[in-house]
Order: C-alpha cells, then structure tokens, then sequence
C-alpha cells in the first residue's frame, strides 16, 4: 500500500512505524496472524520526526478502517465481493460490539447507535418495511455522548456503518 505524504505545513504519520505495522496487518488478512480488527482500530503512531512529512493521516487511517472490516468479513468466514453489495446479516449486526471511546475523547451516544442499529437489523431481516438505504447509513448523525452516559469509539462505529451501507441498496 503506498499513501501520500502528508499535506505541507503538517508532520503526519511516521511512515516506518506506520510500514512496520502494516506488515502485520498483511499477515492478519492473509491468515497468518492473531491480529484483531480491534487492535488495528487502536494502533496510534507517532508523528513523524520534526523537518519530515509522514503519511497522509486521512489516508492511513481509511485503508485501516478497510482492514478492519477485511478482518471481520474472514472472521466470519465470507469472502467480500469487490463490486457487489457486502453480504452482512441481522445476526451479524446484532452481534457488533463497540468500545468505548478513550480516557478524555467524545464518543457516540450509545443509545443513538443501537437504535439506529435495531433498525438496520431489521431491514436485513426484512421486518417490515425499512426503506432504509445505503446512503441513509452514510448520511445519519449521532449525538456525541453526555459525561456519564454510555459512549461508542466514533472510529470504530464508522467502519462499522461503511460495511453496512455496503450491504444495503443505494437508493
């Protein structure tokens, strides 16, 4: 994979730490390794050394995103078609778990999100009549969390509902 440089003015992601890490990623999706989706949406890299421009942050941080769902679907044992619809069941999303989000970082109100979800359920189940669209995935918004309120990782909710919008027509 080869990423761009980030922009002028901005260090990025130290490329030879970001390259050694995806080696591993490399080997998780080729079977060779225990690496989880889980630890690569937690992987943090340094910034690249001062007078050096890294990797693009944006573009590491969408191939991962990629990764992330590469890992699931060969954790379930499916094999993701490159340009049809993603093939992800009810139970599937019913069985998704996020994290919450770090010490001191906003997270998606937990609730939002399992509603929402509830009824992405329901539309891959055919419970009625959903209408619900690829493009509905990508376009909801949730609200950020209150202190002291159930919180979802924002990142990993976000690869989560690009595999989904996947899986679901586009309008």
């Amino acid at each position: 994979m080869r990423f761009g440089r980030a922009p002028i003015g901005h260090r990025g992601y130290d490329a030879a730490e970001v390259d050694a890490f995806l080696e591993s990623v490399a080997r998780a999706l080729g079977g060779h390794a225990g690496l989880s989706a889980a630890a690569i949406r937690g992987a943090e890299f340094r910034t690249a050394p001062l007078g050096h421009r890294g990797y693009d942050r944006d573009e590491v941080d969408e191939f991962l995103d990629q990764a992330c769902a590469e890992l699931e679907f060969a954790r379930r044992g499916a094999i993701r078609p490159a340009d049809e619809r993603t093939v992800l069941t009810s139970a599937d999303v019913q069985r998704t778990q996020f994290s919450g989000p770090p010490f001191g970082h906003a997270g998606y109100a937990a609730d939002e999100v399992d509603s929402f979800l509830d009824r992405v359920a329901a539309a891959l189940a055919h419970i009625g009549p959903s209408g619900l669209t690829g493009t509905d995935v990508r376009t909801v918004n949730f609200g950020l969390a209150h202190a002291g309120t159930a919180a979802y990782r924002i990142d990993e909710v976000d690869a989560f509902l690009e595999v989904v919008a996947r899986a679901l027509p586009v309008a």
